[in-house]
């Protein structure tokens, strides 16, 4: 059996389509989305419209050529995103999709002021935690500062510290684990950060080549939605 899936954007000109070269459409109403089973020869379409999106579905026991309107698509297919589980639980994969890039040049342009940083639950652990560890490491930084310049006192520097080596500690289940004991070897002792400049410039070059460089991502979990990390309440409470 062949099954494959397909974003439609044009739902009209789709379903005309359909409708125009099928032998016959059937309807069915669902709680989350009308489904439309349009048969031909020798496979079948099914069209799912959603509230936010729609999705083609081609099921076939044999390959199919498929014409220019269908080949234009965009296909989904090995995008679990768009699988029944998915859908029910987080809504249309567009709505939760982000670059993380563009929340870092975000945390950059509002340095130690308030930022609020709204996560979904279908978003993928490997980015929430990217965004998350890389605001918790430059408030780190930015109050590191402060405090060489006597700005603010020690123990706010600890609390901003101990916050920063909790979601380290914590990403252990999304990055690889040599990578993230690699940080902790610099990272977990704040005496050695303060007093010794090479361990510092060390932790902070260790850092940015972890947080920018996606290989040391754990190739198993890294799509996971951050709705099935156990403690995501714990990392999310972070900020």
């Amino acid at each position: 059996m062949i099954k494959k899936e397909f974003l439609v954007t044009d739902f009209s000109g789709i379903s005309r389509y359909l409708h125009k070269n099928s032998t016959s459409c059937t309807l069915y109403k669902y709680k989350d989305k009308n489904s439309y089973k349009y048969d031909f020869d020798e496979y079948t379409f099914v069209l799912e419209e959603y509230k936010t999106f729609n999705k083609l579905i081609l099921i076939s026991r044999d390959e199919v050529v498929l014409d220019e309107k269908i080949l234009n698509l965009q296909e989904v297919s090995d995008d679990r995103r768009y699988s029944k589980e998915y859908i029910r639980l987080f809504g249309n994969p567009k709505d939760y999709e982000f670059d993380e890039k563009k929340v870092f040049q975000r945390c950059d342009e509002v340095g130690l002021s308030k930022l609020n940083l709204h996560f979904k639950m279908g978003m993928e652990c490997s980015k929430v935690f990217r965004v998350i560890l890389y605001r918790l490491n430059q408030l780190f930084l930015l109050e590191y500062a402060q405090y060489m310049k006597k700005k603010i006192s020690y123990d706010e520097l600890e609390n901003r510290h101990k916050q920063l080596l909790e979601g380290v500690k914590l990403s252990k289940k999304v990055f690889y684990k040599n990578i993230i004991k690699k940080i902790l070897e610099d990272l977990e002792d704040i005496y050695m950060l303060l007093n010794d400049q090479e361990t510092f410039d060390r932790y902070v070059l260790n850092f940015q080549m972890f947080i920018h460089e996606k290989n040391f991502y754990n190739k198993k979990d890294v799509d996971e939605p951050i709705y099935f990390f156990e403690k995501k309440e714990e990392l999310l409470g972070l900020l």
